[in-house]
């Protein structure tokens, strides 16, 4: 019989190596998994064999620093933000673990990559080159105008001495990373950057120079054989076209293996390449597409391979068996699944665990600095320790779980995985909770996915759904179980306002959905995220939408990420859609709109029918703690215990099960 997924699956000649398939595990590692140790924590060892085990068929190890060859004492890249660690290469004392990560790798028939980064250095060779808030991204100064042939050569020695010690060390494939401007190679492939008038400046031809002159080194030094990717911006607004990607990928016919096609949109803070993939599920591919057919159409060897976004299976194979592509680079498919290709290779492409985009895996947690994570898969970094840690029920218990919310849903599929008897009440007619409100916005669909995945876990696992059921403390009670989780989510906060309690006011959850019963004009109060993207909801039904926020900044409360992309859209995008921030109070809501002072202290008033108060979320205690002594074990789960995220509800929801 054959697989779903068998074009995706099928192994593919990269130079010297056979990869097994066309899953490439990208460069993308959470930062909770590494440690202060100069060596990789065992959680990191972990993470990369699982990685192989589940079926990618080439893991990029990122976060190594190399000092430079001929200068011990300067390292190539200063990376030491606080949110995570690197690994020092030049250490000899790291060789010996970095071998057992690569064995690791290696056990599963699966091969290890890594990016000789070299000297990546400043003007006249003074200082290596960092890119520092804005530097290297739109509208910044570029540093590859003044690059002297002496830097360039320096530069490219650099990356070949270093490639010399990687490829000893184990590492059987290169990646050189040239995407999103951030230093002086890729600055050099852009015309956005590159003003040089020289045999490096103007042309395609002339702006990849330094860029081939590399791989040509390379490739005399570690045989013509040794696998080599380069990873390049697609495109770029005002920038690098199609046509120019097209032209590169001729020039470089021979001299690299892999050509993967990135988001070009990105500057040091601002990772607008990582957002995109909240409206576009790959947007990368309609370049790497053309790539591809331009490589078949001259009968040329070049691989093309294309990243940002990829998770769906069906997507994934039909890229691969419509020859769009040769091989997929995932990063997020690993980490929010642990079991992404075991599930691939099962045939079971619908269970895999969608991503919701909220790029935290990446991104220093929003109120902690030094931590990272999965927002939807709480095991990652434990998939060796669970059996251990978390053996299945030797006597399983009789769950109820109040609540078909994320937390609710979550709590219940674990519980049930592990073998105690589930079942879970909703009082509504539809799963899903909060996350309801992504079925009627398009920019949600992740969201809308996780949802839906949730849904079928729940009847997979056997877990008794009773909708339409008004869980009270006595039928709770009735229901004789041995624990009870109660996951009845938060409540909407109306302001402390004179008329916020009138029949024109709504709350978000109330709007989604409702868009054809409300009135054209409509004003939000609120700023937070949340605020904003009813707003833009409303506006892409039609709606006249006006905000008033009290903070500068809108969505200050969305993943940075998230923010710029989501904005961008709300603003360049929402012709319905207006906002006026710094407003000082709130003053009353009336039955036509409301009063305000504004930012200069002039008391002003917004009309419109319908306001809808987006003020935040309050736990609901009270009654949470109705349910109190209706079974031996009662847990208080998500937004009615404290309000949150998703991550915060996912993670209550699984570690209240894993400890029943």
């Amino acid at each position: 019989m054959t697989n779903r997924y068998a074009a995706m699956l099928s192994p593919v000649q990269v130079g010297n190596v056979l990869m097994k398939n066309r899953l490439l595990s990208s460069a993308a590692t959470p930062h909770f998994i590494q440690g202060t140790e100069t060596f990789p924590t065992e959680k990191w060892i972990t993470l990369m064999a699982n990685r192989a085990r589940n079926g990618a068929a080439v893991i990029h190890i990122n976060h190594l620093e190399h000092p430079h060859p001929m200068k011990p004492d300067l390292h190539l890249v200063d990376m030491t933000p606080a949110h995570f660690s690197t690994l020092d290469v030049g250490d000899p004392s790291t060789h010996n673990y970095i071998c057992q990560m690569i064995d690791a790798i290696r056990l599963y028939g699966s091969v290890a990559m890594t990016s000789p980064m070299g000297l990546q250095l400043r003007p006249h060779m003074d200082e290596p080159f960092v890119p520092k808030p804005g530097e290297g991204g739109p509208g910044s100064k570029p540093v590859c105008d003044d690059l002297s042939k002496r830097d360039m050569q320096m530069h490219i020695d650099s990356v070949v001495e270093e490639a010399k010690l990687l490829q000893k060390l184990g590492f059987e494939m290169f990646s050189l990373h040239n995407a999103y401007r951030n230093g002086p190679v890729s600055q050099l492939l852009s015309p956005l950057c590159n003003h040089r008038s020289d045999e490096y400046g103007g042309s395609v031809k002339n702006r990849a120079r330094l860029l081939l002159e590399i791989f040509d080194a390379l490739k005399q030094t570690l045989g013509r054989d040794f696998p080599l990717e380069c990873l390049v911006s697609g495109t770029e607004k005002g920038g690098i076209t199609i046509q120019d990607t097209i032209e590169l990928s001729r020039l470089a016919e021979g001299k690299i293996d892999l050509l993967t096609i990135r988001q070009g949109e990105q500057d040091p803070q601002h990772p607008i390449g990582f957002t995109s993939t909240r409206t576009n599920p790959c947007p990368n591919l309609e370049a790497a597409a053309a790539v591809k057919a331009d490589v078949k159409a001259r009968g040329g060897k070049l691989l093309i391979g294309v990243s940002a976004g990829l998770q769906d299976p069906a997507l994934c194979d039909r890229i691969i068996a419509q020859g769009q592509a040769d091989v997929l680079s995932m990063a997020r498919a690993f980490i929010c699944d642990s079991e992404y290709g075991q599930k691939l290779y099962a045939g079971r492409g619908e269970d895999v665990r969608p991503c919701i985009r909220c790029n935290k895996c990446h991104v220093p947690n929003d109120t902690d600095k030094f931590r990272s994570y999965c927002s939807v898969n709480p095991e990652i970094g434990l998939e060796d320790k669970l059996e251990r840690l978390f053996p299945k029920a030797s006597s399983p218990k009789k769950l109820v779980v109040v609540g078909g919310g994320p937390a609710g849903m979550v709590s219940a599929v674990t519980a049930a995985r592990l073998g105690h008897q589930v079942t879970l009440l909703e009082q509504g007619d539809r799963l899903g909770g909060q996350l309801l409100h992504a079925d009627y916005a398009d920019f949600k669909w992740p969201l809308e996915d996780y949802k839906n995945y949730l849904i079928r876990q729940l009847y997979q696992t056997g877990v008794k759904v009773r909708l339409n059921t008004a869980a009270t403390p006595e039928l709770v009670k009735s229901m004789e179980a041995d624990a009870v989780f109660v996951a009845i989510g938060p409540e909407f906060k109306r302001p402390d306002l004179p008329g916020a309690d009138g029949d024109n006011v709504k709350v978000p959850m109330e709007v989604f959905g409702h868009a054809e019963e409300l009135p054209k004009k409509i004003l939000i109060v609120g700023g937070s995220e949340t605020a904003v993207e009813t707003g833009m909801y409303l506006a892409r039904q039609g709606k006249q939408v006006k905000l008033l926020s009290r903070q500068r900044m809108l969505a200050g409360d969305a993943p940075h990420a998230h923010y710029i992309s989501m904005l961008e859209d709300a603003y360049q995008h929402q012709p319905g859609f207006v906002y006026e921030t710094e407003v000082k109070a709130y003053v009353e809501i009336r039955a036509d709109g409301v009063a305000y002072v504004d930012k200069d202290g002039q008391t002003r008033k917004a009309e419109a029918p319908v306001v809808v108060c987006a003020t935040g979320t309050a736990p609901r205690h009270r009654e949470a703690m109705a349910f109190y002594g209706t079974a031996p074990l009662v847990r208080f789960l998500g937004d009615c215990n404290r309000a949150g995220d998703v991550h915060k509800a996912v993670t209550a929801g699984w570690s209240a099960a894993k400890v029943l």
